[in-house]
């Protein structure tokens, strides 16, 4: 389909190009145009047409709709989208009480993106389910709380069944205004490698669209954030960084202990160095990113450099509630016990549940249960 697109484009000449994605609730294309070729599989279906004098791309599978659109002037290929954007909306996740989060994986073909809507709590629902200091600290992320600059870091650490992954769901509930999560699948990948993997998401969606693009001297306008190449591959911003409007994005490294470790140079090479240089250097420098890192390992075995004041916003330890809060939590989730001993979140909840507290199951970011 990318070769056919790529040819039919050439023989029309045309200057204006544009990529874009989204997540969609519907689960069929609608009409489009005059196709040239459409491909149909169990996962979805892709279409080439040409619809008002624009040539597109349709992709739509597993929820998820890639366009690409060319033609000879910006305004066609607007309205073609804008009419795409009615006949494939967008879900409303905030009905449901939920948020659309953006799984990263690497495929054959480089940075591949999911989107998927999964069910968040509110903090005022999990607040009391963390022990005091643990609550205090999640409380000042929670509530009004703004990034100062991009490339900052937000590190939780704690014990395992402590409620990090509740926290990550109720953050990306209480944060949807202002930020989109991104959840990076394959974190050891991320920072391994493949420098086109990190480099595709933290510029994404400007990188996306221009990849394909630049090299033919087209004028590539991203979705969310308008560029305009030239045929000598001068970047020129139609708004600057400051008044472009765009979300900020949160890229999530869940349970990524063994990147942060004080031998990870030595167990995964310079995964650790171009980490930090997302958080804290040059890479960094002027995007809306932060990245949040769960972990399991004891803050002591954390690279000193990772947890350094000013180079983390939040350093948030995960604790057992102790006997007095535990008890507490019990006779709120209709379980009284007297006997006051130190629990863990996922403990408690097993207790509740009436199953055995060493039986406890350690679940995903988008699973269910939390």
């Amino acid at each position: 389909m990318a070769g056919l697109f790529n040819t039919r484009l050439l023989e029309r000449g045309d200057r204006e190009f544009r990529r874009e994605g989204w997540a969609t609730s519907a689960r069929d294309l609608p009409p489009v145009g005059q196709p040239i070729f459409r491909a149909r599989s169990e996962d979805g279906e892709s279409v080439l047409a040409e619809l008002d004098d624009v040539l597109l791309e349709v992709n739509l599978y597993s929820g998820s709709v890639f366009v690409e659109a060319a033609a000879g002037s910006t305004a066609a290929i607007d309205a073609v989208l804008a009419r795409l954007h009615e006949q494939l909306p967008a879900p409303d996740p905030s009905s449901a009480h939920e948020v659309t989060v953006t799984f990263w994986t690497y495929s054959p073909n480089g940075p591949m993106p999911t989107w998927r809507s999964i069910a968040v709590p509110s903090w005022n629902e999990i607040r009391d389910n963390y022990a005091a200091a643990t609550q205090t600290g999640l409380e000042r992320l929670m509530t009004a709380w703004q990034p100062a600059h991009g490339g900052q870091l937000v590190l939780w650490h704690g014990v395992a069944g402590t409620g990090k992954t509740f926290g990550l769901r109720a953050l990306a509930w209480e944060w949807k205004d202002w930020c989109d999560f991104h959840y990076i699948v394959d974190p050891d990948t991320f920072f391994g490698q493949h420098a086109d993997y990190l480099m595709g998401v933290l510029l994404q969606p400007e990188y996306m669209g221009m990849r394909i693009a630049s090299s033919h001297g087209f004028i590539v306008r991203s979705g969310l954030n308008p560029t305009v190449m030239s045929s000598y591959g001068d970047e020129l911003n139609d708004e600057d960084e400051e008044g472009a409007g765009k979300a900020w994005r949160v890229l999530v490294l869940e349970d990524t202990g063994e990147l942060l470790t004080a031998d990870a140079r030595v167990v995964i090479g310079q995964g650790l160095s171009r980490f930090l240089n997302v958080v804290d250097g040059l890479i960094g420098q002027g995007l809306r990113v932060l990245v949040l890192v769960t972990t399991n390992e004891p803050i002591r075995k954390l690279h000193p450099a990772v947890a350094r004041p000013g180079r983390c916003a939040a350093n948030i330890e995960f604790v057992p509630l102790s006997g007095d809060e535990a008890a507490t939590w019990l006779t709120r989730h209709g379980t009284p016990d007297g006997k006051a001993q130190s629990a863990t979140l996922a403990e408690l909840y097993a207790r509740a549940e009436g199953r055995d507290p060493s039986d406890t199951r350690l679940v995903g970011f988008g699973d269910d249960d939390g």
